[in-house]
């Protein structure tokens, strides 16, 4: 009977504590995070394509990573959207690379390996090591006080700090996946038919001059000085540069001198007109110092409203457009003076020329082989295309709109 009694206190024993145990797991699962998500909500599909699958918690990291930048722009449901589907896609590329790149027989070395491990566990010490350099300068550094913004940033994130370390190693391996897969198809050739690439590529970029509005219509993309602007953001190395020519624009063949003084301007410029001096040689000598001549390649397209990064002067538009084709002119622009007193000039030569980088004449969309890197990037992306060609979204993603929300 007594031995009867202790079984019996021992099996409620266990049950209470397995009852307990089951308790705080669905506490834990359920918790909802800075997201309002809880476990089954996070682990749940976002998007799958190639037999591969990305959870809504990696949508929600690629989404915020990418919709940071557009925090403070009003953005419409049709370009939110647009900003989830790409997120979707960039968390299930992480995946798809490791796959492909597999399926190419590549594979990543020990070392590599290692290096992508290290550099997750540096990005994931380096959020620690933030606020507890913050909490010590505000003088309420503990250890507790630590652990519990730490503990925050992760429920926001929608991640534990090893399921993050683990995706952040994911996506160093996916990106030298990349790089190998690009690596291989430039030794092997890219198994793409010129005639399909170019149609994909010109495709591609004629969706790009427009975008939809929300009644339906369509609008042009393109606004005055947006070509230049991009041709200077893309000399620094921030931007890629447009890939149409707009209508309207006229082509120039553009020289740049820069002189002491306004005498020795005017001096090149007699020069230049007496013969001592050639267009063509100019154009292509050191004493050129245009700077977008090692960029794009002469003629250069130029609009009434839309050369302000290549000059500023509207005088050498008003002249240039005057002109007749392979008619020549010249301007000099006078700069502010120095402390010293000097003042130096620089002498503009440019040339009316016929428009040669466009399929369609002297506007359109841009040559594939015009800029270097162009064509690469067109490749990868028919890829990706093919790749993602049974991509599926899952309705969740269309309700995380992070701070853009």
């Amino acid at each position: 009977m007594k031995r009867k009694k202790t079984i019996r206190n021992i099996l409620i024993a266990v049950i209470a504590a397995l009852v307990i145990a089951g308790a705080i797991f669905l506490t834990v699962i359920l918790q909802k995070d800075g997201a309002g998500m809880n476990c089954f909500r996070r682990n749940a599909t976002a998007a799958t394509a190639d037999g591969e699958r990305a959870s809504m918690a990696e949508y929600r990291v690629a989404f915020d990573t990418v919709a940071s930048n557009y925090q403070s722009t009003q953005m419409t449901n049709e370009q939110i959207r647009n900003l989830q589907e790409y997120a979707a896609r960039e968390a299930l590329m992480q995946k798809v690379y490791i796959k492909e790149a597999k399926s190419l027989g590549l594979t990543l070395s020990d070392d590599q390996k290692a290096s992508c491990r290290q550099n997750a566990q540096s990005q994931v010490d380096s959020i620690e090591a933030y606020y507890a350099e913050s909490l010590a300068n505000s003088g309420n550094y503990s250890k507790a006080a630590l652990d519990k913004q730490v503990n925050a940033y992760y429920q926001n994130l929608g991640m534990s700090k090893n399921e993050y370390r683990s995706f952040l190693t994911e996506s160093a391996e996916a990106e030298l996946c990349r790089q190998a897969i690009e690596a291989y198809y430039k030794e092997n050739g890219s198994g793409i038919a010129e005639d399909e690439l170019v149609a994909f590529y010109r495709r591609n970029v004629e969706e790009s001059m427009t975008t939809k509005n929300a009644d339906g219509t369509e609008s042009p993309v393109y606004s005055e000085g947006m070509f230049w602007n991009y041709m200077m953001l893309y000399s620094i190395g921030y931007a890629s540069p447009m890939l149409y020519v707009p209508e309207g624009f006229i082509y120039i063949d553009f020289i740049q001198m820069e002189a002491a003084s306004e005498e020795e301007a005017a001096e090149i410029v007699g020069k230049f007109n007496m013969g001592e001096m050639s267009f063509d040689e100019l154009l292509n000598s050191e004493d050129n110092k245009d700077p977008f001549r090692a960029l794009l390649k002469a003629p250069y397209p130029i609009a009434e409203n839309d050369h302000s990064a290549l000059f500023t002067p509207q005088e050498i538009y008003t002249m240039a457009a005057e002109l007749p084709i392979g008619g020549i002119s010249s301007y000099i622009g006078k700069s502010e003076p120095a402390e010293d007193g000097t003042v130096t000039a620089t002498v503009y030569l440019f040339r009316r020329a016929e428009g040669d980088m466009c399929y369609d004449g002297d506007h359109g969309v841009i040559k594939i082989d015009y800029f270097e890197g162009i064509r690469e990037s067109a490749e990868e992306q028919f890829r990706v295309d093919r790749w993602l060609g049974d991509i599926r979204y899952e309705d969740a993603i269309y309700t995380y709109k992070g701070a853009i929300g």
